[in-house]
């Protein structure tokens, strides 16, 4: 064995030795290590070829789990683009309904949300979310933008600069909780992508329905409001609330959406997790 290898695997075996005072050293083709017996060159070269077989194994480990991910990610993408554009058909109405009730689909950066009366004869979403819990108590304001997600993010980012990695990883693998986002509005923001639908009164009511069960509600059957883990995330007019669900690559904030047009009888994504396949749907 040449002097420079085994000098070369002995910086690698002081790893393993941290709790001895002195480095060990390389003597008349013998290891010696303080307080232990000196060890012969072929126990060197055996365990020498035990840690390169291990770290050989590791490496493979590790090329194997990337590859996984790697195509993992590929068959998510295919998928997710595949889903997203086969429609699901709006129900028919019959001839005696009409579609009253406007509802629209909002879409902010990757996010969609439900965009409704925040009074009607069928819901008064101000008993969910109360006005005096904004900062800004205003009960003038008449439009109201539902959406859920990962309470995680909410509560913790204020902007996408804020994001964690910890915070994306719980949210990408559904290991966090959900909320409610409620932001009230005084007009419908057309300056953002926006759909109008027009739903029936049993149509609405079933949407109803499906967002009112998302909620969580406490033992005297009010909404939970949930308070915000840094400052900035709420603003004048919105507050987030407990919601039932997690959060994940495969059940994310536009597959409820999605699953919200599916139960009221709208027109859908097959599947999507992206906000880009509920529009596409709509022509946009």
């Amino acid at each position: 064995m040449g002097q420079d290898s085994d000098e070369y695997y002995l910086s690698a075996v002081s790893l393993f030795y941290p709790f001895f005072d002195n480095s060990p050293a390389i003597s008349n083709g013998l290891i010696t290590f303080p307080h232990l017996k000196n060890v012969s060159c072929s126990m060197l070269a055996t365990s020498r070829n035990t840690v390169f077989r291990l770290f050989g194994a590791t490496v493979r480990l590790l090329r194997v789990l990337v590859m996984v991910f790697v195509y993992g990610l590929l068959c998510y993408a295919l998928f997710a683009a595949v889903s997203a554009i086969i429609p699901l058909p709006a129900e028919e109405m019959s001839s005696t309904e009409n579609p009253t009730y406007d509802v629209y689909l909002l879409k902010s950066g990757p996010h969609t949300d439900f965009f409704v009366k925040a009074k009607t004869e069928v819901h008064d979403w101000t008993l969910d979310f109360p006005y005096v819990n904004n900062a800004d108590p205003d009960t003038t304001l008449p439009w109201l933008a539902i959406g859920w997600g990962d309470k995680g993010f909410y509560l913790n980012t204020p902007t996408w600069a804020d994001l964690t990695v910890s915070t994306a990883v719980s949210a990408a693998t559904g290991l966090g909780t959900a909320g409610i986002h409620a932001t009230y509005y005084y007009t419908v923001p057309e300056y953002k992508p926006i759909v109008k639908l027009g739903l029936t009164e049993n149509q609405y009511r079933r949407l109803c329905r499906y967002i009112s069960r998302t909620l969580i509600a406490d033992s005297q059957g009010k909404r939970i409001m949930l308070q915000p883990l840094k400052p900035g995330v709420n603003y004048e007019h919105d507050r987030y609330y407990d919601a039932h669900g997690t959060y994940s690559m495969i059940h994310t904030c536009n597959t409820w959406v999605n699953n919200g047009l599916k139960v009221s009888g709208q027109r859908a994504c097959l599947w999507t997790g992206f906000a880009e396949g509920i529009f596409y749907q709509y022509g946009q």
